[in-house]
């Protein structure tokens, strides 16, 4: 059985087209995220699953039965759905515990007040307003307020993008560890591609069209991206083009095989930085040649930044990612291999 099934959904504000045929499916008990740049419909698309926007045409089905349909739009407080908002909107009259035992069904969930404050690490916090607590507790609050109605599916939109760079990391991984005990199927909207990686089995990537450019698990999306704006999506890349000869596209890092339904075509090339691997070397340099202009440690890797010659003899800047024990000098020569799993090759 499935969690959620959508089929064919579009839908306008306006007449502005905002989603376009979106199609996927989430098996139950496990986590899917909606990655996209803003404006790309993503919390739109929440809103239609909750039912707090009508469908215009397709369909939504949770747990098999349909929710939404043109011809029929079963209200959000009948599809057993928990939705945890970006404010995360907390009930500032009420205590912690208050704000726990407010869903509807509380009394039949199968989690307990105990249970669930000792799951968010909030032991000693029942008695507490939500204005006595710092972001990240509120936050687990109101995840936990979502959970302990037991739903069928859990929505949460972009729920870790008000807290800070250390407690996102933090909150980001209890919610890791609440979402699998508490075996409740979820989709998350995010705009970070790291974060989707990190908590989800599956993930579905959207662009400003409002379509769903590419679905699947996280390793499948990173390791064989479909095109270069799902290359993109997962970190800068350094970008080249030109034609396909004898099985193979030439840059000014070197010789990239290519794929044979691409012989003589125009195409697009992709390097990640870690793809870019560097050896220190004596001038002259054997083989492909690159100047260091700078290098800067960046926590677990080195940040170098490369000058080469194209075939034309102009400067092309590249950059590299290396262990963090290596920082070759400014001006120093290195010579450059390519690691072909990172790299990408699409037709024009």
């Amino acid at each position: 059985m499935f969690a959620i099934e959508i089929e064919n959904l579009n839908h306008s504000i306006n007449n502005k087209e905002i989603l376009k045929n979106i199609s996927f499916k989430l098996k139950k008990e496990n986590v899917a995220c909606v990655l996209g740049p803003s404006g790309s419909g993503k919390t739109t698309l929440l809103k239609l699953i909750a039912g707090l926007e009508r469908v215009q045409s397709g369909f939504i089905k949770i747990n098999d039965k349909e929710v939404s349909s043109k011809n029929y739009h079963l209200p959000t407080e009948k599809r057993s759905i928990g939705f945890l908002f970006q404010d995360y909107a907390l009930f500032p009259h009420l205590t912690v515990k208050q704000n726990l035992e407010y869903p509807m069904n509380f009394k039949n969930s199968i989690h307990t007040i105990e249970d669930i404050i000792n799951l968010i690490k909030l032991p000693n916090s029942l008695n507490k307003y939500p204005h006595e607590l710092s972001g990240g507790e509120q936050q687990r609050v109101a995840l936990a307020r979502s959970i302990i109605s037991n739903p069928d599916l859990l929505l949460l939109d972009e729920p870790f993008s008000s807290l800070d760079l250390n407690l996102r990391e933090e909150v980001r991984d209890d919610t890791l560890h609440l979402l699998e005990k508490s075996n409740v199927s979820t989709i998350i909207v995010t705009h970070d591609p790291f974060e989707a990686m990190f908590i989800s089995n599956q993930i579905n990537i959207m662009d400003t069209t409002g379509h769903i450019i590419q679905s699947g698990t996280p390793a499948e999306l990173y390791n064989n991206p479909k095109n270069s704006y799902v290359t993109e999506f997962f970190g800068e890349t350094n970008r080249f083009s030109g034609v396909v000869n004898n099985s193979f596209i030439d840059t000014p890092v070197g010789r990239i095989q290519a794929p044979n339904n691409l012989e003589n075509k125009n195409v697009e090339v992709h390097i990640r930085p870690k793809g870019i691997k560097l050896n220190k070397q004596p001038t002259p340099v054997n083989g492909i040649k690159g100047t260091v202009m700078a290098s800067k440690l960046i926590g677990s890797f080195s940040f170098v930044h490369l000058s080469v010659l194209d075939k034309n003899n102009e400067i092309v800047h590249i950059h590299s990612h290396m262990p963090p024990d290596f920082n070759p000098k400014k001006s120093s020569a290195v010579e450059i291999e390519i690691d072909q799993k990172e790299a990408f090759i699409f037709q024009n």
